[in-house]
């Protein structure tokens, strides 16, 4: 068995610091010199009295607070460019198709009648519409005149009632002497001694045209018309960019018709002038009560009670020229007498001639007489006598019937008066900016397709065409 034995005591033995102690460590800012004090460099204080009375060298200005853009002026810029997009699409959409079709019948001449056939297209047309006049004129004169026949027409030719009328005269920035002949022509009339009449004249806007001394309601208020009594109506009816056109109305007598002027401040164009005279006439005739109208009361009650103080207590028709046509002494009564052949008659256009005004060969104006007599003398007549809907009842020589169809809220304020917006298309800019004439027909045919129109030519106006390429287009 082992013995134990007792080990050796150990001697305590001091442990060696693995790091030297940190108050044996030498400073590092003990050997470095001593850094310079900033605050002795600082520059010395400056007093209040110096920095009020001191400047900030240099100017500049600041920069004006307002929108990045404009609404209103950014749509214009857009619209602008989305019309002229579709302007020239479709020009040249129009070259191509013509340049596809001369090419293939240069290229393929083998088969030019093809190309005949595309060609003689309109003159077909226009063969077609002579034989259906020639036919219709035969059928009517020779194979139905009987004794029923002529009493109906002759019935027609003279009315049991009298019958009321108003003489619609638009200007804008016509002469003294265009006004003048105009006026006159209306005041000359045959045939409508028993029939109450007034003669409406509307101004659009203060306008002077080039070579005037006045502007064209300073001709008529001081030179023309007869004076009477006038008023001044600030809020006169909404025009068609939304807004309130004030009028200004004179009633008098000219040469003993009478006449009642309203003449706006401002200008909005005819078609603007047409609707506010033909729905002025429509909701005098239906005595609407509680209606939203286009006028103020004042001057809706102003106009309608100088109609009854000359005896026109009722409209049957309104009569449409312009201020640079002359009527013949016979237009009127030839036109009442033809709107007076059937119920269905809502509105008559008369025989338009060129007035060449002692320049009898002027290429201008022969030029358009042909193009006159040719619309007039077939296509239009065809569309009298055939198919019952002439498509455009001139603005200068017309006559239509007071009445829901052609007056009415539906068609004029709806649609005929409709104010383009910035953003239309090309179509609708067009339709609500030019062609009043026909576009106020074709409404009438979509919303009442029962309606019908002729055209009287017994019923001849003459009319100032355009002598220059500018007018003209």
């Amino acid at each position: 068995m082992a013995k134990l034995t007792k080990s050796p005591k150990t001697k305590d033995v001091p442990l060696a610091p693995s790091t030297p102690l940190e108050t044996d460590r030498p400073l590092e800012r003990d050997n470095q010199p001593e850094k310079d004090n900033p605050r002795e460099h600082l520059p010395p204080p400056v007093s209040l009295g110096k920095l009020r009375s001191a400047t900030y060298p240099g100017s500049r200005d600041s920069e004006e607070a307002k929108l990045r853009w404009n609404a209103d002026e950014e749509l214009e810029r857009v619209s602008k460019g989305l019309l002229r997009l579709q302007k020239w699409s479709l020009i040249v959409g129009l070259a191509l198709l013509n340049g596809a079709l001369i090419y293939v019948s240069l290229r393929f001449w083998q088969v030019y009648y093809l190309s005949v056939v595309l060609l003689s297209t309109n003159t077909a047309l226009q063969a077609f519409m002579i034989v259906c006049i020639a036919g219709h004129f035969l059928f009517t004169r020779t194979l139905r005149v009987c004794r029923r026949r002529r009493e109906r027409r002759g019935a027609g030719a003279r009315p049991t009632a009298p019958e009321k009328l108003v003489l619609l005269l638009p200007c804008y920035n016509e002469t003294r002497e265009e006004l003048t002949r105009s006026l006159d022509s209306l005041v000359a009339q045959n045939g409508l001694d028993i029939h109450p009449r007034v003669i409406l004249v509307v101004v659009d806007g203060n306008v002077r045209g080039p070579g005037m001394d006045k502007t064209t309601q300073a001709y008529l208020t001081e030179d023309v018309l007869e004076r009477g009594e006038e008023k001044m109506f600030e809020n006169g009816y909404r025009a068609r960019d939304g807004l309130l056109m004030p009028v200004k109305t004179q009633t008098g007598r000219y040469k003993g018709v009478p006449y009642i002027l309203m003449a706006k401040r401002y200008r909005q164009g005819k078609r603007d002038s047409l609707c506010a005279a033909r729905s002025l006439l429509f909701h005098f005739r239906q005595r609407t009560q509680n209606a939203v109208t286009m006028f103020s009361n004042e001057l809706f009650d102003y106009v309608c009670q100088t109609l009854v103080q000359n005896g026109v207590d009722q409209v049957d028709y309104l009569v449409g020229m312009d201020a640079d046509t002359v009527f013949d002494e016979h237009c009127v009564a030839e036109m009442m007498r033809a709107i007076r052949r059937r119920p269905q008659l809502v509105g008559v256009c008369g025989h338009v001639c060129v007035d060449y005004a002692g320049r009898n060969f002027g290429l201008w104006s022969l030029y358009q007489s042909v193009e006159y007599s040719q619309t007039q003398g077939l296509r239009r007549m065809f569309q009298s006598r055939i198919t019952g809907k002439v498509n455009c009842l001139p603005g200068c020589c017309q006559l239509l019937r007071v009445q829901e169809a052609t007056f009415g809220d539906a068609v004029l304020r709806e649609r005929f008066g409709y104010c383009p917006k910035p953003n239309d298309v090309l179509t609708k800019q067009i339709m609500g900016s030019y062609s009043e004439d026909s576009i106020h027909a074709s409404l009438i045919f979509s919303l009442h397709p029962d309606r019908q129109t002729a055209q009287a030519l017994g019923a001849k106006a003459f009319t100032v065409v355009p002598q220059s390429w500018r007018v003209f287009l």
